[in-house]
């Protein structure tokens, strides 16, 4: 059997993981599940799915004979201008010194920060609707709206739904439609729930969500070590 060798620092790592893991967890259970998901899904109907370990949020909601899906990526997180918590930064002066040059707070890294987002509304007796949006400062804005063949979408995902998306015609240049259209189209989208209140709900989503897979990513990381 072959010998098993651990690194001179790896002892250093579990004790930092295990202080680290530690802490998020005395935190989180402080916390506890934060009121705002539920009153989301209550005012929306949308229903909320997701794993720990993965990016992917889909939310999913009935609108009469419509299925709405809306997807979105943890991901995300990283357009907000400073998307790290805490940190200091040091230098090494002329001396040898080392000094502290800058400190960044989690309260200095502003609340809104863009989302690339998409939706997808299909009937069962016509071609799905798919939109690919982007929020911007509690403001929803379109990209793309796409029709894709239900023959198409049925029984495909991953990859091959991205093939289809991508062949299929991606709509005119929003900016360009007729006013009366744009404020329709905008209109139509509220009424689904696709408005500032979804831009901002998924903005405290992604940063909830973010927090929990940073402690399922400590843990991950202590019992490697540990391995």
């Amino acid at each position: 059997m072959p010998m098993r060798v651990n690194g001179s620092s790896d002892s250093d790592l579990l004790h930092t993981l295990r202080d680290e893991a530690d802490y998020e967890a005395k935190q989180a259970a402080e916390e506890g599940e934060p009121e705002f998901i539920q009153a989301f899904m209550n005012k929306t109907g949308f229903k909320i799915k997701t794993k720990t370990g993965e990016q992917k949020v889909t939310m999913t909601k009935q609108f009469g004979s419509e299925t709405i899906t809306i997807s979105f990526d943890v991901g995300e997180i990283l357009n907000a201008e400073n998307p790290i918590a805490d940190f200091e930064t040091y230098r090494e002066n002329d001396s040898g010194d080392v000094q502290k040059e800058a400190e960044i707070n989690a309260d200095d890294t502003p609340e809104d920060f863009a989302i690339g987002f998409t939706a997808t509304i299909s009937k069962n007796s016509t071609d799905m609707l798919f939109l690919e949006l982007e929020s911007n400062e509690g403001e929803v804005g379109v990209n793309h709206m796409r029709f894709l063949s239900n023959k198409d979408v049925s029984d495909i995902s991953g990859m091959n739904l991205e093939w289809v998306r991508q062949k299929a015609y991606c709509g005119p240049l929003f900016g360009q439609l007729s006013d009366d259209l744009k404020e329709n189209i905008d209109a139509f989208l509220a009424e689904r729930n696709i408005d500032t209140g979804l831009t901002l709900f998924m903005q405290d989503y992604i940063e909830h969500k973010e927090q929990s897979e940073y402690l399922n990513w400590l843990r991950k990381f202590k019992s490697f070590v540990e391995a």
